[in-house]
C-alpha cells in the first residue's frame, strides 16, 4: 500500500520511487493538481530507457472510444520507445477497469488528474490499496506559496524580505497556478531592480482575493459567527479552501495581537498598528482598532492556540474542515 501524506508529496516529485508507474493526483486546487501532474508526468517520461511521449486523454476522448485508455496503456508509440498517458478523471474513467491496468502497466506510465477525493471514492482507494501505483493528495499551504514565490523570484534575480513576502501572499489567491502567474507578473514588472517592495505588490498583483479574505477574518474578528460562516462559504464556492482561510484568520488575530499586547506594556497603539508589516488597510484601520479593544492582549493569547489547531485539523483531515472552521468560529464569538 503507498499512500502518501500531503507533506511528503513535494519530495515525491523530486525523486519519485522507482518501482512505481501509476500516480494519482487529487485535491481542492485544481491549478495545484495540474502543476504537479505535468511534473510527475514529465518526470517519468525522462526516466523512461529511451525516448518517450506524453499522452493526454480527457472524458471526449473516453466518450469517443471506451476502450482507449487501455489501448494507449498497452501499446508502443510510432516515434518513441515509451509513453506517459496522463488522464484527467471524469463520469467516463472506468474504475473497475483501472484494476487490472494497474497491475500490466509494462513499460508505460499513467498518470491521473482528480479533483478534492473523499477518502471513500473508489478511485482513490484503488490507488492507496495498488503496490504499483501512489495516491498523492495536493492541498495548497503556506510553505508551498513560499515555495512558487521563492522559486519565481529567485529565476528573476529578485530578493524578497520575508515581511513583504508575507505581504504578498495576502493578495494571491487559492488556486497555485493563478497564484504563480500574478508572481511571473510581479517578476516583469520589477524588471531592472534587486528586490521586491510593497508599491511593486500594490502596483501589479490583483488584491479580489485579498478583500475576499478580509471579510472573512474581520467578521470573525467582530464576532459575527454568521456573516464570517457565509463569507467562509463563499471562499470556497471560489476556490479558497478553508484551511488557507483559516491561516489568514491565524495571521489577522496575531496581529491584534502585537498590537494589544504593545499597549498593555505601556506603548502607543497608533505606533504599534504602524509597525504592522503588512499594515491593516487605511479603511481596514478603524474597525482593526474597535477589534483589538473588544479583544484585549489576554483573550487574543488565548484565541490563537485554538485557531491554530483548527488549521492544522483542517489540513490533516480535509473532508472535516467545515466542520472544524464552524466550531472554531462559534467559539471566537463565544469568547469576545
Amino acid at each position: 500500500m503507498v499512500a502518501y501524506k500531503a507533506s511528503a508529496v513535494a519530495g515525491f516529485l523530486k525523486s519519485p520511487d522507482p518501482n512505481l508507474r501509476a500516480v494519482l493526483l487529487y485535491g481542492p486546487d485544481a491549478g495545484l493538481v495540474a502543476e504537479r501532474t505535468k511534473i510527475i508526468a514529465e518526470v517519468f517520461a525522462r526516466q523512461a530507457s529511451g525516448t518517450a511521449e506524453i499522452i493526454r486523454l480527457d472524458d471526449r476522448d473516453l466518450a469517443e472510444d471506451s476502450a482507449r485508455l487501455e489501448v494507449e496503456l498497452q501499446t508502443i508509440p510510432m516515434f518513441a520507445e515509451s509513453k506517459v498517458v496522463r488522464v484527467t478523471a471524469g463520469a467516463r474513467l472506468d474504475v473497475p477497469a483501472l484494476k487490472s491496468l494497474l497491475a500490466n502497466l509494462s513499460d508505460n506510465a499513467l498518470v491521473i488528474e482528480a479533483g478534492n477525493l473523499r477518502p471513500d471514492s473508489a478511485l482513490r482507494k484503488l490507488f492507496e490499496s495498488s503496490k504499483t501505483a501512489a495516491a498523492l493528495p495536493c492541498y495548497s499551504d503556506d510553505r508551498t506559496l513560499i515555495g512558487v514565490i521563492d522559486a519565481e523570484l529567485f529565476e528573476a534575480g529578485l530578493s524578497i524580505d520575508s515581511e513583504t513576502r508575507n505581504y504578498l501572499m495576502t493578495r494571491l489567491g487559492a488556486d497555485q497556478a493563478l497564484s504563480r502567474s500574478e508572481v511571473v507578473k510581479l517578476a516583469l514588472y520589477a524588471q531592472g531592480g534587486t528586490s521586491i517592495t510593497y508599491d511593486d505588490i500594490e502596483a501589479v498583483v490583483g488584491d479580489a482575493g485579498e478583500i475576499a479574505l478580509e471579510n472573512f477574518v474581520y467578521a470573525a474578528s467582530g464576532g459575527d459567527s454568521g456573516q464570517a460562516l457565509r463569507e467562509l462559504q463563499r471562499l470556497a464556492a471560489s476556490g479558497t479552501d478553508r484551511a488557507a482561510a483559516l491561516a489568514a484568520l491565524g495571521r489577522h488575530f496575531t496581529q491584534l495581537h502585537r498590537v494589544t499586547s504593545a499597549q498593555a506594556a505601556g506603548g502607543s497603539v497608533e505606533q504599534a498598528v504602524k509597525s504592522l508589516r503588512p499594515k491593516p488597510h487605511f479603511k481596514r484601520e478603524p474597525q482593526f482598532l474597535i477589534h483589538c479593544r473588544k479583544w484585549g492582549a489576554g483573550r487574543l493569547a488565548q484565541a490563537l492556540p485554538l485557531i491554530q489547531e483548527a488549521t492544522r485539523r483542517s489540513r490533516r483531515t480535509p473532508v472535516l474542515e467545515a466542520t472544524f472552521a464552524e466550531r472554531l468560529l462559534l467559539t471566537l464569538a463565544s469568547r469576545i
